[in-house]
C-alpha cells in the first residue's frame, strides 16, 4: 500500500465504483509496479559457467532516506545471505550523506558501490556525492564517463564474478538507462517529459508493494533494531 494515499484512493473507489473487497484490495496491491522493488534476471556476461547463467538485478526508486531505510531492510529479507551490490544515483534535492550512508550500512565495502550521475538536470552531480559521503571516492566512478549505461555493465561484471545480487536504485532518472543497459527494449520519455518527470509530486508515504508476511516479519525486526 502508499499510506494515505492508497486509502484516499481506496475510499474514492468505494463512493463512485462501488463496495470492493479485502481480497480485491490484497489483490491489488500485491503486484510491484516497475522499478519497486523489481527483481530481474539478466544474462550472465561471464557465460555462466558452473551453472550460474542468470544474475539477480534489483530495479527500486528509492530515493529518500525513508525509501532507502525500506530498501535496505527488503534487502536483508528477500537476500539475506548474498553480498550485494549497488549502482546508485541521486537528485539533488535528497539528502546524499544519509541516503549515501544507509547503503553502506548493508555494503560497508565502498568498492561495492557504483556512483553514477543521471543525464537529467535535477541529478546530483558526482562531486556533490562524494563530498556529501566522503567513504563514497573508494567506490567505483569515472569523472569522465558519468553514464549509468557504463558502470552498470562493470557492475554486471563483478556480480557475476563474485556471485551478488545487483541493486540499482538512488533515483527515477536513472531507470531508463539502467534498464536499457540490462538489455530491455522499451519505449522512453522525451528528454522533455524526463526533466519534468516527478515536478510537484509528493509521496504521501512509503511503497509497500507485494511483501509477504514473511518478508514484513524480517524487515520489522531489521527496523526495530536499528
Amino acid at each position: 500500500q502508499n499510506g494515505e494515499t492508497t486509502n484516499d484512493n481506496i475510499s474514492f473507489q468505494r463512493r463512485h465504483i462501488g463496495p470492493i473487497t479485502t481480497e480485491q484490495i490484497e489483490e491489488g496491491t500485491s503486484h510491484r509496479p516497475p522499478c519497486r522493488f523489481e527483481e530481474v534476471s539478466v544474462k550472465n556476461p561471464q557465460g555462466g559457467e558452473d551453472g550460474n547463467n542468470s544474475i539477480t538485478v534489483i530495479l527500486d526508486v528509492a530515493h529518500n532516506p525513508p525509501a532507502m531505510e525500506h530498501l535496505v531492510a527488503k534487502l536483508g529479507a528477500t537476500h539475506p545471505t548474498k553480498a550485494k551490490r549497488f549502482v546508485v544515483g541521486f537528485s539533488s534535492d535528497k539528502d546524499l550523506a544519509k541516503c549515501s550512508q544507509l547503503l553502506l550500512s548493508i555494503a560497508p565495502d565502498p568498492s561495492n558501490l557504483h556512483v553514477v550521475e543521471a543525464s537529467n538536470p535535477r541529478a546530483a552531480k558526482l562531486e556533490a556525492i562524494l563530498k556529501a559521503e566522503p567513504r563514497l571516492r573508494d567506490s567505483n566512478f569515472d569523472q569522465k564517463d558519468r553514464s549509468i549505461t557504463a558502470q552498470v555493465k562493470y557492475a554486471l561484471e563483478l556480480t557475476a564474478e563474485k556471485d551478488e545480487v545487483l541493486v540499482v536504485c538512488g533515483s527515477v532518472f536513472l531507470m531508463a538507462e539502467a534498464r536499457k543497459a540490462l538489455g530491455y527494449d522499451e519505449p522512453r520519455d522525451s528528454d522533455c517529459i524526463s526533466e519534468m518527470a516527478g515536478c510537484h509530486i509528493k509521496p504521501q508515504g512509503q511503497e509497500n508493494f507485494g511483501n509477504t508476511d514473511a518478508e514484513k516479519a524480517v524487515m520489522k525486526a531489521v527496523s526495530d533494531g536499528k
